[in-house]
C-alpha cells in the first residue's frame, strides 16, 4: 500500500462497476478519495469500505450532468484535502438501440452523462491543478470511441467526443504540468446497460471491474518524465 499515498483522487460514477472497483483499488494504495454518483446509500457504503481499508474517503451524491454537482464535488475535494491530483471522469451511460429508435431525449441523456459531465468536472478541477502546476485527468472513453458500433450510435458519438476532448486537453495543458489520459476499455461485466441492451449475466469473457481498476492504477504510476496518452484495454478473449 502506498503508491497513491497523499494523492487526492476524484472518481465520478463511483457507486458501481468500474468506478467502485477503482475506488477500492486506489484505497488500497493510500489515495484520498472523493466519490460521487447519484446513489447516496451506495456511496456511503463504498466510502466506509474504503476507510476500512485505511484510506480517507468523502462522498457527495449528485447527477454528474449538472454543473452544480461538478462545482460542489470540486469544492469538497479542495476543502477536505487541499488539492486535486487525479480526476477520473468515469461516469457514463449507454443505450443499445437503432438510430431510428433512439429518441432525441435519449441522445441528450447519453451525451450529457458521458461528455457534458466530463467537460464540467474537468473545467472546474483544472484551475486548482494549474495553481500547483500538476494534475492528471482521465477520460473514460471506450473501444466504441475508436471503432463505431451499430445500434450504439449515440454512445459512439459520446465516446468519440471524449477522445477528441482528451486530445485538445493534451495540447492545451501538458506544457503546464497537467497530463491527460484517454482510457478505452472493451466491454465489461458490470451492470452497465443492463436493461438497455444487456442482460444481468453479461459475458464471462469480458473485462472485470477489477481488470479496469488495475489498468487505471497503472496509468497513474508512470514516471514524471512520461505519461500514457491513450490506453486500449481488452480481455484475452477479445480482439480489436
Amino acid at each position: 500500500m502506498g503508491i497513491l499515498r497523499d494523492k487526492t483522487v476524484i472518481i465520478t460514477g463511483a457507486s458501481s462497476g468500474f468506478g467502485r472497483a477503482t475506488a477500492i483499488r486506489f484505497a488500497q494504495e493510500g489515495a484520498n478519495l472523493v466519490l460521487t454518483a447519484r446513489r447516496e446509500e451506495r456511496l456511503k457504503e463504498l466510502s466506509a469500505e474504503c476507510e476500512a481499508i485505511g484510506a480517507k474517503a468523502v462522498c457527495l451524491a449528485g447527477d454528474a450532468r449538472e454543473e452544480e454537482t461538478a462545482k460542489a464535488v470540486i469544492k469538497l475535494a479542495v476543502d477536505t484535502f487541499g488539492q486535486i491530483d487525479i480526476l477520473d471522469n468515469n461516469a457514463g451511460i449507454g443505450r443499445t438501440t437503432s438510430l431510428v429508435d433512439t429518441a432525441m431525449e435519449e441522445y441528450d441523456l447519453v451525451m450529457d452523462t458521458n461528455v457534458r459531465s466530463a467537460f464540467a468536472f474537468t473545467k472546474y478541477a483544472v484551475p486548482h491543478m494549474l495553481e500547483r502546476g500538476s494534475g492528471h485527468i482521465i477520460l473514460t472513453s471506450s473501444i466504441t470511441g475508436i471503432k463505431g458500433h451499430a445500434y450504439e450510435t449515440a454512445y459512439t458519438c459520446s465516446k468519440f467526443a471524449l477522445r477528441g476532448f482528451g486530445q485538445a486537453l493534451d495540447k492545451e495543458l501538458l506544457s503546464k504540468g497537467i497530463i491527460t489520459t484517454v482510457f478505452c476499455p472493451h466491454a465489461g461485466s458490470t451492470e452497465f446497460e443492463v436493461g438497455y441492451g444487456r442482460t444481468p449475466e453479461g459475458d464471462p469473457n469480458w473485462l472485470t471491474a477489477e481488470d479496469v481498476a488495475q489498468a487505471l492504477l497503472t496509468i497513474c504510476m508512470q514516471t514524471p518524465h512520461c505519461h500514457i496518452h491513450e490506453l486500449d484495454l481488452a480481455s484475452n478473449y477479445e480482439t480489436f
